[in-house]
């Protein structure tokens, strides 16, 4: 039974990391494949909209369990595994009613009959019911709650999604990445709770210290840092919707539910003008962190290290393969660095994008596979895939090689129909006229073309 566990674990690992899935991503140790970390995007439309969940889920072997969670002697899939959420502010906060401080969390399998855990069900099923508990309505998720019937629950209703919106901000996009990056600047002060007094451990920002087993895998701090440059101008516009709608609490604590009590709450104040200042410095971080991969990379080119040595192979191979590719004019070293390559594409007959011509930087990092390639447009480009930063969103078919990161840029280039997927889109004025009504589209399609005249 324990080998068949095993067995079908690996199988559904394997699917996982061969899907295009967005919504979520896995990692594990080879030598202990039960337990298996997740990073789940918040769901967009929701109040944990782009925001970073860290899940650990755990498969006990046969004859192991710990009590009231697995029974002794039954084994993966016969049950389901047992899973933790770790973003909770090291225990502080409960970001739903169904995702406590303490790392608990009530899936739909616990519940009502017909509702139960099936061994139909797999890896990606548990990753999806966590996703589904970062609802767009999370209040009416609390039990004895799903009604609205009580006096001023339409009222706190919106202030639970206020407040979710705020911490998602600071404790599931902004908090991780910092502590990802090692910031090794003084804390800054906090000024105290309405009613509490300051005393000296309370006045280091408790943001900064580190979450246990947050962002210190590098693969999961990458899937970060590659999507807050994807994702930042829809963080920008929510602080700035935030300043906007919460201006009157600015500095005011959040109000505590009904439902919340006994440590296990959501417990803050409003402060989107901190956060605005907070994302705005990590966008900084990670732009000046890109743009130093080059020059690192020139260290390793004059010691001859085997990554310098591999990339100049890689590019006269590809090179020399896209020349029977028309579309694609360039495909150079600057300067001659194998860390910094520039693609220039025309846009093909009779396509969106035709006769425009549009050059592509790639920077590609020291520590690739590990870290992954970061792509900016130089040209105009009003593009659903392409943010107001420069930023190409694309996705190659085998991240370990640089190739198929060419031909996943190209590809996304090419595509003039894509179906609509929020987590694809990196321009959110463009994707509302994309998929809008018909004159949205119209001027979508204009404003491209006008981009494509000007490149």
């Amino acid at each position: 039974m324990g080998d068949q566990c095993t067995l079908r674990l690996v199988r559904e690992l394997r699917q996982v990391e061969r899907s295009e899935q967005l919504a979520f991503t896995v990692r594990y140790e080879e030598n202990n494949i039960r337990d298996i970390q997740a990073l789940i995007i918040g769901p967009p439309g929701t109040p944990y909209e782009l925001g970073f969940y860290e899940v650990r889920s755990t498969y006990p072997r046969l004859g192991l369990s710990t009590p009231m969670e697995v029974p002794s002697g039954i084994d993966y899939p016969a049950k389901p595994p047992v899973v933790k959420i770790r973003t909770t502010n090291k225990g502080r906060t409960r970001f739903g009613p169904n995702l406590y401080a303490n790392g608990k969390v009530c899936l739909t399998w616990h519940g009502s009959r017909g509702e139960q855990w099936s061994p139909a069900q797999g890896l990606e099923s548990v990753m999806l019911s966590i996703q589904s508990l970062l609802s767009s309505n999370p209040y009416t998720l609390e039990p004895g709650f799903e009604d609205n019937e009580r006096a001023n629950d339409t009222e706190n209703m919106e202030i639970y999604k206020s407040k979710i919106r705020h911490e998602n901000l600071r404790l599931a996009v902004i908090t991780p990445l910092e502590q990802g990056f090692q910031n090794s600047s003084p804390p800054r002060r906090t000024a105290p709770r309405v009613g509490q007094e300051s005393s000296a451990e309370e006045d280091s920002d408790e943001e900064l210290e580190p979450e246990p087993g947050l962002l210190t895998e590098s693969k999961f701090r990458d899937f970060c840092k590659r999507r807050l440059l994807w994702y930042f101008e829809f963080y920008q516009n929510a602080i700035e919707k935030g300043i906007a709608d919460e201006s009157r609490r600015q500095g005011t604590p959040f109000l505590q539910m009904p439902f919340e009590g006994y440590g296990n709450v959501m417990d803050g104040e409003w402060n989107y003008i901190d956060l605005q200042a907070r994302l705005l410095a990590l966008r900084d971080r990670l732009m000046e962190e890109t743009h130093s991969w080059p020059v690192e990379g020139l260290a390793l080119v004059n010691q001859d290290a085997g990554i310098a040595v591999k990339l100049r192979g890689q590019h006269e191979q590809i090179a020399a393969e896209l020349k029977a590719y028309p579309q694609v004019i360039d495909l150079s070293l600057v300067d001659g660095n194998p860390f910094i390559w520039r693609l220039t594409y025309v846009g093909r007959n009779e396509s969106k994008l035709e006769g425009g011509i549009i050059k592509i930087k790639i920077y590609i990092s020291p520590r690739h596979p590990e870290e992954q390639p970061r792509v900016f447009v130089e040209s105009p480009l009003y593009h659903i895939r392409v943010s107001k930063l420069g930023v190409l969103m694309y996705l190659p078919s085998h991240a370990e090689e640089i190739g198929q990161h060419i031909e996943g840029i190209i590809n996304t280039l090419e595509d003039d129909n894509p179906p609509y997927n929020p987590l694809m889109t990196v321009n959110p004025e463009a994707a509302a006229l994309c998929w809008g009504s018909e004159l949205d589209r119209r001027l979508y399609r204009r404003k491209l073309r006008s981009s494509l005249e000007e490149s």
